[in-house]
């Protein structure tokens, strides 16, 4: 949230070009307030689907909300192009998200496995084949 209300300061230099040059842009309250309330709702849409607190299939919770959140992210990346600095912090938040996502599901997934390979082999020694 700081990082949007500081964009919020910054100058607009797309929107500088259309308008007079010399003119005193104000402060960009709505974009920063709705991209605020956007950023709000992914961080409590990914809390819902992922469930950090339940182990179990969490993987597999890690990998929808990134594919969900990565999908979302794609119309952003594609409106960059001359955006202003609310939105591309905007974006650049968006990125952060799905990385520490991406991530996570790496590590989820090792740990699960290494798990899974731990219980199959203690299940193995206790009851030999032959």
């Amino acid at each position: 949230m700081a990082a949007l209300i500081h964009a919020g300061t910054q100058t607009d230099y797309w929107m500088q070009r259309s308008l007079d040059p010399d003119a005193p842009q104000s402060y960009a309250t709505g974009k920063v307030v709705t991209f605020a309330l956007m950023s709000t709702v992914e961080i409590v849409a990914v809390l819902l689907i992922v469930r950090p607190w339940r182990w179990r299939r969490l993987w597999l919770r890690l990998l929808i909300a990134f594919a969900l959140l990565l999908t979302w992210s794609v119309p952003f990346a594609m409106g960059a192009m001359h955006q202003s600095p609310v939105y591309g912090t905007h974006l650049l938040w968006l990125l952060l998200l799905d990385l520490s996502l991406f991530l996570a599901l790496c590590a989820v997934s090792v740990i699960s496995a290494w798990q899974g390979f731990r219980s199959r082999a203690s299940t193995a020694r206790r009851y030999p084949s032959s």
